[in-house]
């Protein structure tokens, strides 16, 4: 699980707002740029530059894609800039995530990360001492509230965690970061007070015998790591591995879709650093190294009997006979180029073999002999989309794929993405629709115009199925719902305009919520600002359509998808003073239902979780519509 720390205002704040260094100043821009970041924050440079330190961290240390720096935020909490909680590799910010992450796994690892950022130039011993104390408060769960109140929804997160410990695969690992624009790390060896600190803090913290004593640190991130980290998230995935002999090239074909393939032996550490990265003390696994995988990872429980296999193979009396006894890995590149044993690989995918990789990973530091164990490869170039759907697939018929596995290499897909395309010739917006995760990397693409498949299957059904309140975090619940309802290419194809509206509509509701003061202070009814722009806009007869649940998609949707995507396109002098109006309405209509203050209730993280809400606000439109 990991936990990152809320970006905090400069109120009575001694460090300097202004960031001096160059290449620290260019890489905080850039993240204004690629997130939109109005100018009335992003003036404030120290608020910024929490916000980017949050986003490389989760960049670095997980493999959710779907993990905002924005749900890390943490109001004013003294001493934390930042706060995420990952339950196995999974971005947690409720505790409906952790039953939805947990609900098939039988053993689970969690992360707590915490970081503080500082645009100061040296490591100031009060600000870490204030840090790390604030993080030893947090972790007081034995009283009724959270010693810090801020913090009071992750504390309860962290609470109910905790309540399963029979489920852990060992103690959680706790993970301090804290950061300055200084030159280099603070010299624990030559400042004897400020090391008698932090030996005093891990003592506190170990003494709470609730984390794993070898995964408990306290990091410090000068500029030359910042910079470090930086090259690691931004760089092309480019690697040169070698093989233990020279592999065997497959023959070309004259149709040119397979630039070219090799067949060979891998050693399982060149397999550990194709998917790896060290990160100071930590192994870490890189982002997006399986995501054209359509299996993830299932774990090495002796309940999957596979990957329980694989791992009595490997640390058994016969692991030399791994390589043969194993199926191996199938590899897609960009590109590959081949010199004499080194392989090197561009933008390359593991598409076949995410259960056996995991499991080397999982337990290679327990390997005594990794030198003597290889593993078959097959590495595939090609750039052709048709050819690497086939490749996925046919290397993955050992076992039958669900539908939501096969999702992203359906037809729909592709025809989504070029839809974008053409709705962004015809208007002029620029938005994207990402099929294939990183697909726009290096492309200087803002993040925020990039639409994925887990952001539009939220989007979509938040905004025409009616179901804003199993949106938030994890969208594998949502998924559920609304399958067999949404992404079916037999019908869907003639209505893709409603994707593309859903897509736009939480592009257009996502800027208000960030830039926008009023915004910010109703994050989490986000989803329900798109459900009513579309109640508020559509055409009267359509409404009782438009106001039931799990609504097959069909013309009428289309056709309010039509009238919705012409005001949204009118500008934000325009939409933001209706988005204003439907907050004023949420708060009035929620505020009269329960007979309690609406900035209370705004401020119930619980309260748009509900279904409930979602129908109190149905009604609440129906009434104020009957009489027009």
């Amino acid at each position: 699980m990991l936990l990152l720390i809320k970006p905090m205002h400069l109120t009575n704040m001694p460090n300097q707002t202004k960031i001096n260094h160059p290449i620290i100043s260019s890489y905080v821009q850039n993240f204004i740029a690629q997130n939109e970041i109005s100018p009335s924050i992003s003036t404030d440079e120290h608020l910024v530059f929490e916000m980017f330190l949050n986003s490389l961290i989760l960049e670095t240390y997980t493999n959710d894609i779907n993990a905002s720096y924005e749900d890390m935020e943490t109001g004013n909490a003294i001493g934390i800039d930042g706060l995420a909680i990952f339950v196995a590799d999974k971005h947690i910010t409720s505790i409906e995530d952790f039953d939805l992450v947990t609900a098939n796994i039988k053993k689970f690892e969690v992360d707590f990360y915490f970081t503080q950022a500082k645009t100061s130039e040296h490591f100031d011993r009060q600000d870490i001492n204030d840090f790390v104390n604030a993080v030893i408060k947090f972790f007081d769960l034995g009283r009724e509230k959270c010693l810090i109140p801020e913090l009071s929804d992750y504390w309860e997160i962290v609470k109910y965690i905790y309540k399963h410990t029979p489920k852990f695969k060992k103690f959680p690992n706790l993970n301090l970061i804290y950061a300055a624009l200084a030159s280099s790390e603070p010299n624990l060896k030559a400042d004897i007070h400020l090391k008698a600190d932090i030996d005093l803090a891990k003592a506190n913290l170990i003494a709470l015998n609730i984390f794993d004593e070898e995964e408990l640190a306290i990091e410090f991130l000068s500029i030359k790591q910042i910079m470090s980290l930086q090259k690691k998230t931004s760089s092309q995935r480019e690697i040169v591995i070698n093989m233990s002999k020279t592999p065997i090239s497959y023959p070309k074909h004259s149709d040119n879709k397979i630039e070219n393939a090799y067949f060979g032996l891998l050693k399982i550490d060149q397999l550990i650093r194709m998917i790896s990265d060290e990160i100071g003390t930590k192994r870490i696994l890189k982002k997006g190294v399986f995501d054209d995988n359509i299996r993830f990872y299932l774990g090495s429980s002796e309940k999957v009997e596979v990957n329980q296999g694989i791992k009595d193979q490997l640390l058994g009396d016969d692991f030399h006979l791994f390589g043969l006894l194993n199926n191996g890995i199938t590899i897609i590149c960009d590109e590959t180029r081949l010199n004499s044993e080194e392989l090197t690989l561009v933008n390359y995918q593991i598409v076949n073999g995410c259960q056996t990789s995991n499991v080397i990973f999982e337990f290679f530091d327990s390997l005594e002999k990794k030198q003597d164990i290889f593993i078959p490869a097959r590495f595939i170039a090609t750039e052709d989309e048709e050819t690497k759907n086939a490749i996925i697939k046919g290397t993955n018929s050992q076992t039958s794929l669900t539908p939501a596995q096969l999702m992203a290499l359906s037809t729909i897909q592709k025809a989504l993405e070029e839809y974008y395309v053409t709705k962004m010739t015809n208007n002029g917006f620029p938005l994207y629709y990402e099929r294939r995760t990183e697909q726009f990397r290096d492309e200087g693409i803002a993040k925020t115009k990039i639409i994925n498949i887990p952001t539009q299957i939220k989007c979509t059904s938040a905004l025409f199925c009616n179901l804003p309140h199993e949106v938030s975090g994890q969208y594998g619940k949502v998924e559920r719902s609304t399958r067999g309802i949404l992404f079916r290419t037999d019908k869907d194809l003639s209505y893709l305009n409603i994707y593309y509206v859903s897509g736009l509509c939480w592009y257009k509701v996502e800027r208000f919520v960030q830039n926008n003061e009023e915004g910010k202070k109703v994050r989490r009814a986000r989803w329900h600002i798109m459900m009513l722009l579309k109640l508020m806009h559509c055409k009267k007869k359509d409404l009782d359509l438009l106001c039931s649940s799990r609504i097959e998609i069909d013309n009428r949707m289309k056709v309010a998808s039509e009238t919705l995507e012409k005001f949204l396109l009118k500008g934000d002098e325009v939409l933001y003073p209706e988005l204003i109006r439907i907050v004023n309405f949420i708060k009035d209509s929620l505020s009269a239902h329960h007979g309690i203050d609406s900035e209370k209730l705004m401020n119930d993280r619980k309260v748009f979780e509900r279904k409930e809400t979602t129908t109190i606000l149905i009604n609440a439109v129906k009434k104020l519509r009957e009489h027009e």
